[in-house]
């Protein structure tokens, strides 16, 4: 895939190294991103700018991206550049970091997967401190289907769960498994399909009025 991340942050840079590692396409765009990539000794292209600029964008190959990152410590710049590359460019995979937890509905309405940062973190103690029951959320988006409100939550599922069937997983809280995401690609869920080791789910829940 050829992959633009907005942002040399330290979660940026490490979402660099991975992708590279993964054998992407990678473009660093970051007022900064010659002299951090310089120091950090990473080999991948990058592009000094502010990560809003439309010129810049263009130089970093927005218009023939597969996915935008957008990983800055700017959160305002992560929702402009975000909206940037979707209603101007089209891109059809945009993922926002965010870090007020309050305000994901900014990134909600445009149709983003949104990552927050404290969420996140929050989980991450909460699991270390015993509570078992607090999913992976590494993503969550709001949108309106034929004028109901619909929360998708993507989740990373326990160990424990490989191998089971769709079926077996629905919970009586009102949640179903909408899709799969498998090897980068989104397969709608069927009730035989198996959770394969690597899978994230997609759950839908409709928000009562």
């Amino acid at each position: 895939m050829q992959i633009i991340v907005l942002g040399a942050s330290r979660a940026g840079l490490a979402l660099v190294k991975r992708l590279i590692a993964k054998e992407h396409d990678v473009v660093l765009v970051d007022p900064e991103a010659s002299s951090v990539v310089e120091a950090m000794k990473i080999d991948v292209v990058y592009v000094d700018g502010v990560i809003i600029d439309l010129d810049i964008l263009r130089e970093a190959g927005i218009e023939m991206a597969d996915a935008i990152c957008a990983v800055s410590e700017n959160e305002n710049q992560n929702l402009m550049a975000s909206q940037i590359a979707r209603e101007l460019f089209s891109v059809k995979h945009v993922i926002t970091r965010v870090f007020d937890t309050d305000d994901y509905r900014l990134f909600n309405e445009g149709g983003f997967v949104t990552i927050s940062s404290p969420e996140l973190t929050v989980d991450a103690f909460i699991r270390e401190l015993g509570d078992d029951t607090v999913e992976k959320r590494v993503g969550f988006c709001e949108q309106n289907v034929l004028g109901h409100q619909i929360s998708f939550s993507l989740i990373q599922p326990d160990d424990d769960l490989i191998g089971s069937k769709i079926r077996d997983i629905e919970d009586t809280d009102g949640r179903h498994v909408f899709g799969v995401i498998r090897h980068e690609h989104l397969q709608l869920a069927v009730p035989g399909m198996k959770i394969e080791k690597g899978d994230k789910l997609i759950l839908a829940t409709q928000k009562q009025k």
